[in-house]
């Protein structure tokens, strides 16, 4: 017997509004960011929960958790945010308004976060970040105007249209820089990524340690081919995309497990 095929005119609609993803460790931490989402409007009528197991040791590095979910995910909107996230009071709601006010401004937009690094600014010393977030080094934090185009993403939260996927690379892998790295594939496709005023509590704090600096090397490696002598800023600093990029001496001083800088409280 021949199979019948199936004629589409676009992605299916099941229904749901988002599909929240999570690369969970701690299982107290999921369940604290579930609550929050729940109480916030992601009610199980608009709502699914999809979370990559790392419970037991990390099966999914930052780079594969994103592939092995997004097939699974029913949502108009996939997020993927850190098991250690949490909404205050903004939610589902005033989160939609924000995607629509993206959709006025730049129909082209592929990913929205709450913090980033400026797309192609010109700046010495700090990176130029936009953000608005609670975190470990302060509450209720700002900096930029929102919604601003950026080029780096935190990982800690990243929303993209199912129908409009961005997929971070298969030639890196670790648990840094995958944010950065889906912008640049969202660029390199035609698409922009933007941070949104969506004020969430991020309860991580940042680590430097030699995966960060290993992390680095391999991404400096395969993005100064594409983007060669650009300056790329991210929530963990700015990187020259060249060979001649060192890594900075305040990562190699610093000891295992410190976070170095308020600028970059947000990287896993």
């Amino acid at each position: 017997m021949t199979p019948e095929p199936r004629y589409l005119d676009g992605p299916a609609d099941h229904g749901l509004t988002f599909s929240v993803c999570s690369l969970v460790r701690d299982g107290w931490k999921y369940d604290r960011l579930r609550e929050s989402f729940l109480r916030c409007g992601f009610t199980p009528a608009t709502t699914e929960f999809l979370a990559a197991d790392n419970r037991s040791g990390n099966r999914l590095d930052g780079y594969a958790w994103h592939k092995a979910l997004l097939p699974e995910a029913r949502g108009r909107y996939v997020i993927f945010c850190h098991d250690d996230v949490e909404l205050i009071e903004e939610g589902a709601a005033h989160l939609l308004s924000c995607l629509d006010d993206l959709d006025r401004r730049d129909p082209s937009w592929l990913l929205a976060g709450v913090a980033g690094g400026l797309w192609r600014a010109k700046a010495q010393g700090a990176p130029p970040l936009a953000l608005h977030i609670s975190d470990p080094f302060g509450n209720d934090r700002r900096r930029g105007q929102l919604p601003a185009r950026v080029e780096s993403l935190d990982e800690c939260f990243i929303l993209m249209r199912r129908a409009r996927p961005v997929l971070s690379s298969h030639d890196l892998s670790g648990f840094h820089f995958y944010g950065p790295d889906l912008c640049l594939q969202a660029e390199l496709s035609g698409g922009s990524a933007y941070a949104i005023d969506f004020h969430l509590r991020h309860h991580g704090k940042g680590v430097r340690g030699p995966e960060f600096r290993a992390a680095r090397r391999a991404f400096i490696r395969k993005y100064q081919a594409f983007f060669p002598g650009r300056t790329l800023h991210c929530t963990t600093g700015s990187i020259l995309l060249s060979g001649q990029d060192p890594d900075p001496a305040s990562e190699a001083a610093s000891p295992e497990g410190q976070t170095t800088s308020p600028t970059r409280p947000l990287a896993r």
